[in-house]
């Protein structure tokens, strides 16, 4: 009896199939364009509540996250500056008051597009602020390979 007990809470405790791990997400890559053209060089991130997922595309404007993504509904920003980054805000060293997604937005210069004096952004402003971006993408529970978007 206690041996059948504690097969079945071995069994519960390590789940069935598998699971996003802490701190992980799942695969995520696909290929970004603006006016059809590849979007070469550009930095991609999904954001959610507690998660950013992070990646670069290359020369044929495809990408692939580091950390993968989320499952479920992710806000998808896309930032690309005239002769590199742009300069992170006051405050962002210290991320006091700010989420995953605005604490990492913040690092790479997302959502000073208005108020920079420095490169300017090549993407719309559309889809390079994490927090207003217009782009989502409801990434499923094994991730996603073709995850394409055309600005």
């Amino acid at each position: 009896m206690y041996r059948m007990v504690f097969l079945v809470s071995l069994l519960l405790l390590s789940g069935c199939g598998e699971s996003v791990k802490p701190g992980r997400g799942v695969p995520v890559s696909g290929r970004i364009t603006l006016g059809g053209k590849p979007l070469a060089d550009a930095d991609v991130l999904f954001t959610n509540d507690t998660f950013v997922g992070f990646g670069k595309t290359d020369a044929e404007g495809k990408y692939r996250l580091v950390q993968g993504a989320l499952p479920g509904q992710n806000r998808v920003s896309l930032s690309k500056y005239e002769g590199g980054k742009a300069p992170a805000p006051a405050g962002a060293a210290t991320g006091e008051g700010m989420d995953a997604g605005q604490m990492a937005a913040a690092q790479m210069g997302w959502g000073n597009e208005k108020k920079q004096t420095g490169p300017k952004q090549l993407v719309p402003a559309d889809y390079a602020d994490p927090a207003t971006t217009k782009l989502t993408f409801d990434v499923p529970g094994d991730g996603g390979t073709d995850v394409n978007f055309d600005l």
